[in-house]
């Protein structure tokens, strides 16, 4: 049994959780609304738009390099962990089958119920510590995006766009000029550093 290794952030990492699933579909619903509402809102005032993609973003930003790496080292200490009680488990299992055919049946059976003792706590601690990695691994995400949003709004005050929107909630297309991924990645690593930097 190994502990798998669940990559914070990996490029495949379903970002909207099943609550953001449906504001994804919110999203949708509202860019179709602002297309079919775009003739009006132009002549109202000049329109701007903007993209992000939060994916790349999370993947790319300084802050979620520490995090992966902080993470992999955590499931690297939880695997040796795993791995010397299951070798336990291998030999007690091991020394049972040697004894066995010595042993009373009332000796058989005591040994053969701490077996499947020693069997369930295995399990018990594999379980919680992928549930572990997986809280840490959520709530490290949490964080990063929230920041990475707020980035994302000060960008879009300061350059004036009328709408920023996240590419995995329903962009099919949008020009290269209108990607603000990278200014994201580089305001958010900037004061991350100097955040950093002041708790020192």
């Amino acid at each position: 049994m190994r502990l798998s290794k669940r990559f914070f952030l990996d490029l495949n990492l379903n970002l909207f959780s099943k609550k953001e699933k449906k504001m994804k579909k919110l999203h949708i619903g509202l860019i179709m609304a602002m297309i079919i509402m775009l003739p009006a809102i132009m002549q109202a005032a000049e329109l701007k738009l903007g993209v992000v993609n939060l994916q790349k973003a999370l993947n790319e930003c300084q802050a979620g390099k520490e995090a992966v790496a902080e993470l992999e080292d955590e499931v690297k200490k939880r695997q040796e962990q795993v791995d010397v009680r299951q070798e336990e488990l291998k030999k007690l299992n091991e020394e049972a089958e040697k004894k066995r055919s010595v042993w009373s049946d009332e000796m058989k059976e005591q040994k053969q119920r701490e077996l499947q003792a020693r069997m369930q706590e295995f399990q018990r601690f594999y379980m919680q510590s992928n549930d572990d990695l997986k809280k840490r691994e959520q709530e490290k995400k949490t964080v990063i995006i929230k920041d990475l949003l707020e980035v994302a709004k000060k960008l879009a005050k300061e350059k004036g766009y009328t709408f920023v929107f996240e590419t995995q909630a329903g962009v099919i297309y949008s020009p290269q000029e209108a990607d603000l991924t990278e200014e994201v990645i580089k305001l958010y690593n900037a004061d991350y550093k100097k955040e950093k930097k002041e708790k020192k």
